[in-house]
Order: structure tokens, then C-alpha cells, then sequence
């Protein structure tokens, strides 16, 4: 749900007097709030019917009698239990006394509001603003949280949204115990680390053997036989009888990386072990049953490969239950900080001394020079530090090697020039705003920074930390500002540029 504007925002005015009730809901519609009133006298159980309100306004008649106080309270304990999550503002009386507000706050209450028949509406707007304030701050807690979580669940070292998505996706599907899981990314994103979280997060099969084979790596009747098995005597060389991969991990999970390249006459029966369950042993005339889950992985399309007539498409239909796109590193620069940390804590017997601090400043250089490079570059990168390093407890740009350091001042000047010949595009742009006569001046400047990041990304090529360099911002704020305006760079594009 989309938040953080008044348009956006839903509030629920519940007045015990259906006047005041309609008069404050349409002040708050007049500042730009979708607001409703309601009359708590007709049915207060009705809230919220699926609808759901980031405020409700409540008016609390507040007195010395206890049967009204009881009412109104009890009111609070109903709301604070059927929307847990919106914040509520008490309309009270000036006299009520400091001990029922403490009683009421302690139900739930986030601030108070003075009532009457004219209630101040600088007052209630600000109230309402703050509660807003209140309401996202604890939404961004949450998803922190939730992310977080579900980084420890998986044994992932990260803290990006892209990436915390996936690894729930992937524990939605280790729940799925017998669908297969067709896992697609560049070479050296973690497509195994992933197979291996959803096996171990799998209540059915957590407990039996997980077994990966490279499809690359087998050919021929050795490939047939890894998978398969054979009897003994089966072609020459065949002393004793061997299991092959589905047999020796029945009950558990195959993982076929890079599946993309398994021979055109397995596929057929790969396919059989996905129809029906059975394997087919070499030398042998009887089927045997197997319980195996199979999770495929590929840093190729197998689309194309089906299109090129070089994997069947039955089989790419059977793996592709459930998909994962696994990110690459450079879609998700946030993550690099918690994974370098991550592999000097790994490769921490490289260097007699512990690590206690990295230069930010060293992130920022591998963000923009890691290129292409995922997270296994990222891993050679942190052993490399580590085994030339000479003194010291803290890692500076200096401990980056060479190459890197030379690479990101040579680009450091091109992007001076680039910003340049930036400068007359903007001050273009920053007069057709003008044009178009007086509009607020937070309008003016967020038009004025679409319309240049619509330019960039139009007319100049580059990588996108080059495109961020030329504004004079990191990578990340560039991402964030393209999410802002619903934005998308061509990626095709800009990987063109890079090769040339």
C-alpha cells in the first residue's frame, strides 16, 4: 500500500455526534485525506470490513462518570484489536484528567486532540500529520524486520529489498515439497546457495541427502549413469552396480546446475523422472521409483535454448513450476557492505589480526568498479585484501588493488567531463518548467528532476554508476530516484555501451 501523501492516506473519523463527525471528516478531505465518519452508536464491530485506515479519529467522552468512560474505553481496545497497525488519535475534552489519558494511552492511543463544537484545525491537521509520520516510520520498521528475518531463516549475508523478496519467495516454495524449482541468474549469484536454503527449509526433505550435479561437466553414457545408475556389465568398465544421483538421494533434492547444458538424449529421461517418478538404470529392463525433488539452474535463457531446438519443451515446462530470478550484485549495490563483511569474517585466517573496520569510502570504489563482477568476485576480492595486507586492523583504499584504484580515477575524470556536457540539457530543462507559469516550488523541483533523469537516461550511455556519477549522486540514491518516478533504464542498452 502506498503511503506518505494525503491522497494516499485513508483516516476514519468515529464520532459519537454524526454532525461533528461529517464536519471533521470533510475538514480532513478538504487537506487532501480520503476521510470517512462514522456513527460508533450503529455498529462499531463493523470496523474496518477489510478497509483499512493508516488513522482513526476517535471521539472519547472522557468524564467522571464511570459508565461513559467504560464505553469509550472499551471502544480503544476494540480498534487497537481489528487494526492493529493504523494510529489513533482521541478527540477529548480540555478537562479530562491526567490519569485517564495515561489509561488511555497505555490501550493505545498515539496523541490527543482537544474536542467542542469547533475543534482547531491547526491542531488536528498537525496531530493527524504526525500520525501519519508515526504510521510509516513503523511500516519501514517491519519490512526492516521481515527483512532481516528472512536473511537469518536463509543463512544470506544482505539487506536489500530485491533480494529479501526472492529469499521469501524461495522459502514459500521450500514449502512446496514435490514442485520443481527452476533457478535463472548470471554465473556467480549464489544459484546453488539458493537451492541448498529452500532443501534446508524444506519440511519434507530437510532431513535427506541434497545432492548437486553439474550438467556441464557429464556427457555421454557417464552422464547417464551418473544420473541414472547401472547394473553391473552394463558397458565395458562397469565392475559394480552403481546408484546414480536420484536413487542415492531419494527422499531428498537433486540440484541439475547449469541444466541448460544436458545432453539432448537425457532430456527425455530427466522428463520421466518429473512425469513419473522412475528412473531407468542402465543395463537394467525395470523402472525404479524415486521421491527426489529436482531444482534446475541456469545463467543461460532456456527460452532461446527452446527456441534454438536444443532443450525440449515439455521438459522446460516441467522444471518451470516455480521460477526464481536471482538479482545480480549490481541491481542491488546495498548488499555489498554485509557481504564483504561476510567474507573477511570467512577468509579471516588469511590475516593474523580481525578486521575492525572497513572505509565507507571502499565500498563506493567496489560498487562502481565491480562491473559485471557478482558475488563471487566480490569473495576473490575480500580473499585478495586479506592476503596482501600488510599492517593495521582497518581496510582503506589503499588495500584495494591497483588496477581497481587506477580504473576508478580514470573514470572519476571522465565523469567530470560527462557532468559538463550535462550542464546546457539542464539548463534546458530547468526552463520549460518555468514556462509552463507558478507551481509550487516542492513540484517544480521533483518535475524539474524527472524530466532530468528522463534525459539521462535517454541520451546518454553508460553504465547506470556512470549515469549517477554525471548527476553527482552514489548508485543506490540513482536506484531510489528511479523507483521514486517509476523510471527503467534499458538494460540491453547500457550493456551494449559497456562493451564498447
Amino acid at each position: 500500500m502506498q503511503v506518505g501523501t494525503p491522497s494516499t492516506t485513508r483516516i476514519l473519523v468515529i464520532h459519537s455526534d454524526p454532525v461533528q463527525g461529517h464536519n471533521l471528516a470533510e475538514c480532513l478531505a478538504d487537506a487532501g485525506y480520503r476521510a470517512r465518519a462514522w456513527n460508533p452508536k450503529r455498529d462499531l464491530t463493523w470496523i474496518p470490513d477489510g478497509e483499512h485506515y493508516q488513522v482513526i479519529l476517535i471521539d472519547l467522552p472522557l468524564t467522571a462518570e464511570r459508565s461513559n468512560s467504560d464505553d469509550s474505553l472499551e471502544h480503544v481496545r476494540y480498534l487497537r484489536h481489528a487494526s492493529p497497525s493504523s494510529q489513533i488519535v482521541a478527540l477529548v475534552a480540555p478537562t479530562v484528567d491526567l490519569a485517564t489519558c495515561c489509561q488511555v494511552v497505555s490501550l493505545g492511543v498515539a496523541s490527543f486532540v482537544e474536542s467542542g463544537p469547533e475543534v482547531p484545525r491547526d491542531q488536528l491537521l498537525a496531530r493527524v500529520r504526525q500520525a501519519v509520520q508515526r504510521y510509516e516510520l513503523a511500516l519501514r520498521e517491519g519490512r526492516e524486520v521481515h527483512t532481516r528475518q528472512i536473511f537469518d531463516q536463509t543463512g544470506f549475508a544482505g539487506q536489500s529489498r530485491i533480494m529479501a523478496d526472492l529469499l521469501l519467495k524461495a522459502r514459500k516454495a521450500a514449502c512446496v515439497s514435490d514442485a520443481p524449482v527452476l533457478i535463472c541468474g548470471e554465473s556467480g549469484t549464489g544459484k546453488q546457495l539458493v537451492a541448498e536454503a529452500i532443501h534446508r527449509l524444506d519440511p519434507k526433505r530437510s532431513s535427506r541427502p541434497f545432492l548437486s550435479v553439474n550438467c556441464a561437466a557429464i556427457s555421454g553414457t557417464l552422464a547417464e549413469s551418473a544420473l541414472f545408475g547401472h547394473r553391473r556389465g552394463a558397458f565395458t568398465g562397469a565392475t559394480e552396480e552403481r546408484a546414480g544421483h536420484f536413487r542415492a538421494a531419494d527422499g531428498g533434492t537433486v540440484l541439475l546446475d547449469e541444466i541448460g547444458d544436458l545432453p539432448v538424449e537425457l532430456q527425455p529421461k530427466l522428463l520421466r523422472v518429473l512425469q513419473a517418478g522412475k528412473v531407468l538404470p542402465l543395463g537394467s529392463d525395470t523402472e525404479v521409483s524415486v521421491d527426489v525433488r529436482v531444482i534446475a539452474a541456469s545463467n543461460r535463457s532456456i527460452e532461446k535454448l527452446v527456441e534454438e531446438g536444443r532443450f525440449r519443451l515439455d521438459l522446460y515446462q516441467r522444471i518451470n513450476v516455480i521460477r526464481l530470478d536471482l538479482p545480480a550484485l549490481r541491481r542491488r549495490p546495498e548488499d555489498i557492505p554485509p557481504l564483504f563483511r561476510f567474507f573477511l569474517n570467512k577468509y579471516a585466517s588469511y590475516y593474523p589480526r580481525p578486521i575492525r573496520w572497513v572505509n565507507p569510502r571502499v565500498f563506493e570504489v567496489i560498487a562502481r568498479e565491480l562491473g559485471d563482477g557478482n558475488v563471487r568476485e566480490l569473495e576473490n576480492l575480500a580473499r585478495h585484501i586479506l592476503a596482501f595486507k600488510s599492517c593495521g586492523d582497518e581496510i582503506d583504499l589503499n588495500d584495494l588493488p591497483p588496477a581497481m584504484l587506477k580504473l576508478a580515477e580514470r573514470q572519476r575524470k571522465a565523469g567530470a567531463d560527462d557532468s559538463e556536457a550535462l550542464s546546457p540539457a539542464l539548463s534546458e530543462i530547468a526552463l520549460k518548467i518555468l514556462e509552463r507559469g507558478p507551481i509550487p516550488l516542492g513540484t517544480m523541483l521533483d518535475e524539474c528532476e524527472r524530466l532530468i533523469l528522463e534525459r539521462v537516461l535517454e541520451e546518454y550511455r553508460g553504465s547506470n554508476t556512470k549515469l549517477a556519477r554525471m548527476l553527482g549522486i552514489t548508485r543506490r540514491t540513482f536506484y531510489n530516484k528511479l523507483r521514486k518516478y517509476n523510471l527503467q533504464p534499458d538494460y540491453s542498452r547500457l550493456r551494449d555501451s559497456e562493451k564498447t
